[in-house]
């Protein structure tokens, strides 16, 4: 976080610790590919987002 705004990688995880989504924020926004993972922690989803 830089000044109260997502900025850089981030993980989420679930409450059993298996990782949630993964992807990068710039001034805020979602940009690149972002990865969503099923319970097991294989990806299941990738979207890619551009900067605005």
């Amino acid at each position: 976080m830089l000044d109260g705004t997502l900025s850089g990688y981030w993980e989420w995880f679930r409450i059993d610790g298996t990782k949630l989504r993964s992807g990068h924020f710039d001034n805020g926004k979602q940009v690149g590919e972002w990865i969503t993972y099923d319970r097991s922690g294989r990806p299941h989803k990738v979207t890619t987002k551009k900067a605005t």
